[in-house]
């Protein structure tokens, strides 16, 4: 019996990534102006973001339940259990067809996982190299699903946006919130709900209050540090900098791209880091 792990693509996991770690990838729909892509990771990332330069509006949507009814009778048939890292609940129904899922192929050897806190984007991606680098320990799937509904809580994503605009017109935010503020600093809730801490004047400002709010967490040095960008680094390059400065470096690893499922709410321009707190 071996065990197989899923995630979506709001992990932000590339190809390379799954074949490295021994991971499978539930493609995301998404509709772009009258097209629709499955974003697999095989469609470059830089086609999605001049698309959303141009205007064109992007709706993510969900696998259906039979993608993952498929994936789960095909572990149950082999004897193999399968542990299943998905975007929070709270920004997605993917959760709740994956349950449905499980339901239908009555295998009690599937763990089906709320990212929560550690919602989307390389946050939940810090859930799925926790969960290989388990298995490949020789953790049993029960006891790696257990873990990781504890580690979840840990996980810390602090974002700075160009602009609220996206989220809002997905309908993550208010509008009436989204027209506040200049450069506004995001984090995920408890919940996995996306909360927005502070409006900042400026970038620098917003630079400098994110670096403080790094240094204020209690950085665990078993995981990586993860800087994480929107479209283009140059912003996450100068905010890796200021970080360093400040003494935060950790397992700091070079910055990674925000893909084409979550980037649609972030919009270009964005930058920030994730970590997992003591």
């Amino acid at each position: 019996m071996s065990i197989r792990i899923f995630t979506d693509s709001a992990s932000d996991i590339t190809r390379a990534e799954l074949e490295e770690l021994q991971a499978e990838l539930i493609a995301m729909p998404l509709q772009c102006g009258e097209e629709t892509y499955v974003d697999d990771k095989t469609t470059p990332v830089e086609i999605f973001w001049q698309m959303l330069l141009d205007g064109v509006n992007i709706k993510t949507s969900l696998p259906s339940p039979d993608t993952f009814v498929q994936k789960f009778k095909a572990a149950k048939e082999a004897g193999d259990e399968v542990i299943c890292i998905l975007i929070a609940s709270k920004l997605s129904g993917t959760y709740q067809g994956a349950m449905l899922a499980k339901q239908i192929v009555d295998y009690d050897g599937i763990h089906v996982i709320d990212a929560g806190h550690a919602a989307a984007s390389v946050a939940e991606k810090m859930l799925v190299i926790a969960a290989c680098r388990m298995r490949d320990q020789g953790c049993t799937a029960e006891e790696i699903a257990r873990r990781l509904e504890q580690l979840r809580g840990s996980v810390r994503l602090i974002a700075c946006l160009d602009t609220l605009e996206y989220l809002a017109r997905g309908g993550r935010l208010p509008a009436a919130v989204a027209s506040i503020g200049t450069k506004p600093i995001i984090v995920f809730g408890e919940n996995g709900e996306i909360q927005v801490v502070k409006k900042c004047m400026g970038s620098k400002r917003a630079m400098r209050d994110m670096t403080e709010m790094v240094t204020e967490c209690r950085i665990n040095p078993e995981y990586p540090v993860i800087p994480i960008f929107a479209q283009n680094d140059r912003n996450c390059q100068e905010y890796v900098a200021s970080l360093k400065n400040a003494g935060c470096v950790g397992a700091m690893q070079v910055p990674q791209g925000i893909g084409a499922t979550i980037g649609s709410y972030i919009g270009p321009g964005g930058y920030g880091i994730v970590f997992v707190e003591k």
